[in-house]
C-alpha cells in the first residue's frame, strides 16, 4: 500500500526488549478522488507504526510533515479488529 498524508500525534519513541526503536503516530490523509464520475473529497486519519531504521526516519522527519508512506495494514494485535498501517518506507513530499 502506498498513501500520502501528514504525520500527526507522533509519540515519543519506545524500544522493544531487543533494543529496536518503535515510532507510533497517526497519518492524516486528505485528497480528491473520482468515483462513478463524481469527484469526492476524502479525509481520514489512522494509526501507524514504524520499527527500527524506519522508526528513526519517522522521528527525524517529525510531526506535521507531509509524507508518502509504503507499508501494509494488519490488526493492531491478535485480539483486536482495529487496523494499523505498518510502515516499511517513507519519503517527504
Amino acid at each position: 500500500m502506498i498513501i500520502s498524508g501528514t504525520i500527526t500525534d507522533l509519540a515519543s519513541p519506545r524500544y522493544t526488549p531487543a533494543g529496536l526503536m518503535i515510532a507510533e503516530f497517526k497519518l492524516s490523509h486528505c485528497s480528491n478522488q473520482q468515483e462513478a464520475g463524481i469527484q469526492r473529497r476524502i479525509e481520514f486519519e489512522f494509526e501507524a507504526i514504524a520499527i527500527a531504521e524506519t522508526a528513526e526516519k519517522i522521528i527525524r522527519i517529525g510531526s506535521g510533515s507531509n509524507v508518502e508512506i509504503t507499508g501494509f495494514i494488519a490488526k493492531k494485535n491478535r485480539l483486536s479488529n482495529q487496523l494499523v498501517l505498518h510502515v516499511r518506507d517513507t519519503r517527504i513530499i
